[in-house]
């Protein structure tokens, strides 16, 4: 077991406690038993050095924290060991006792049989040390102190521990003066009764204005919307309800240190005249904005079809394409157009018609607003035709511009929409049987179905 004990483990109890005169400076290695599970870390091996030679050094307090750091990084039985010498060192005989005590509960596994005994009986030569005081406490609730050190709750409760010597009891709580009292405590003390009754330097007030919008002020200073409770200095305070546009009540009250009282605006107080230029009542809790969506950024593809008319031509045509674009950010987009598109027009004799082909490469900007699940879009583009006549004759490549408005829906990247489509299409050189020359407008409907990778 990795103590203060050294090489060889004194048997005896007066032996275990004065084994540090002849501790060697490898103790802590040649302490140690073979270790139980995983092996000791270097971190556990380093705080129980430094804890020796600080308990060498007579620093007690210090090794202390660093067996304390030990036994935190390997729960066992040596660190505990240790840490109960260097508080008996301290005559701290009550934290040596349950050091030793957790060490054997928790811990007697990682223990030889003679360090078991050895821990036994120096438990029992503490305890013969001790003597008990019982603290009486008003108000209970107080925090207790025992040489500065604030204790756990429930500690009054039961008689205290404490080695022989001076020690200074005390309490405080919020609303009273501390109190402190110094003892002598020696062995024979099992029943001393200590009684620490805090005097109050506080009173406590509780205004209610049954109007949750009603501000409250104490001394000209806003405190809270609707009702406040605390501890207010002894003497007159001026008590205020007031609601901008609405009642205002103003009392002076007394408040006493040790006592309660209710303020409400029909009794508490002295009611008095203030003018109306009342505090500015606190504000409300801020509110916490709705952080900024992320930018939806990705490609997306879309497959088009629809019909249109073409205006000066009798009967419909029909279209088909494709886009494929990038969204660089929420409200735009950049994309590719493919159209093609066929309809009879007028030959120059106006007895028949021929079909009009006409095959459309471009780009465009999509415009878009920032709804996830629905949204506007159009898109504004251009690029050059290839058109053809149905016999076969081409009157050649020409140039168009293209508008699509309309509004799409978004199923988690599922793409569906409806667009008008409105074309000009430059005429091209004419035919013997055909006029082409003139720009041609087009106005569709289409229908749109694809995929967003946003």
């Amino acid at each position: 077991m990795s103590s203060l004990l050294g090489r060889s483990r004194p048997r005896a109890a007066l032996a275990f406690t004065i084994a540090l005169a002849t501790i060697a400076p490898d103790a802590v290695a040649a302490g140690e038993p073979k270790a139980e599970g995983a092996p000791l870390s270097d971190a556990y091996k380093q705080h129980m050095a430094n804890g020796v030679k600080l308990y060498g050094d007579g620093n007690f307090a210090a090794a202390i924290v660093e067996f304390e750091a030990a036994y935190a990084e390997r729960p066992r039985a040596s660190p505990l060991v240790n840490i109960a010498l260097a508080h008996k060192s301290l005559f701290e005989y009550p934290k040596a006792i349950a050091a030793l005590e957790l060490a054997l509960r928790k811990h007697a596994d990682t223990m030889e049989p003679e360090d078991k005994a050895a821990a036994e009986s120096a438990i029992a030569e503490m305890r013969a040390l001790i003597g008990y005081v019982k603290v009486e406490l008003s108000p209970s609730h107080a925090v207790l102190l025992v040489d500065d050190e604030p204790q756990p709750p429930g500690t009054a409760d039961k008689p205290l521990p404490l080695g022989p010597g001076r020690h200074r009891i005390g309490a405080r709580a919020e609303g009273y003066e501390d109190a402190e009292e110094a003892i002598t405590i020696t062995s024979k003390d099992q029943d001393k009764v200590v009684k620490l009754a805090l005097v109050p330097n506080k009173g406590w007030v509780v205004v209610k204005t049954d109007d949750p919008e009603m501000a409250i002020a104490i001394d000209q200073v806003p405190l809270a919307l609707g009702q406040w409770a605390g501890l207010v200095e002894p003497g007159t305070h001026l008590v205020q309800m007031y609601r901008q546009g609405g009642p205002e009540y103003a009392f002076q009250v007394l408040v006493v240190a040790g006592k309660a009282q209710e303020v409400r605006p029909d009794v508490g107080g002295v009611p008095i005249a203030v003018p109306r230029s009342l505090p500015t009542p606190p504000p409300p809790p801020p509110k916490i904005a709705k952080p900024p969506e992320p930018p939806l950024r990705g490609a997306y593809a879309n497959a088009t079809g629809g019909v249109f008319l073409m205006l000066g031509e009798e009967g419909a045509g029909g279209m088909v394409g494709a886009r494929l674009g990038y969204r660089i950010s929420t409200p735009i987009g950049l994309e590719f157009i493919f159209d093609y598109a066929n309809n009879q027009i007028a030959t120059k004799s106006g007895d028949s018609t021929v079909r009009l082909n006409s095959a459309r490469f471009g780009g465009g900007v999509r415009l878009m607003s920032p709804g996830r699940k629905a949204r506007f879009v159009a898109t504004i583009g251009g690029g050059l035709a290839y058109n053809w006549l149905g016999s076969g004759e081409s009157p050649g490549g020409v140039a168009f511009i293209n508008l699509d408005t309309g509004f799409e829906l978004d199923w988690s990247g599922v793409l569906v929409g409806l667009a008008a489509q409105q074309t000009l299409l430059l005429g091209g050189t004419d035919t013997a049987d055909v006029e082409l020359a003139d720009p041609r407008v087009t106005l569709g409907l289409g229908a749109r179905v694809g995929l967003g990778g946003w």
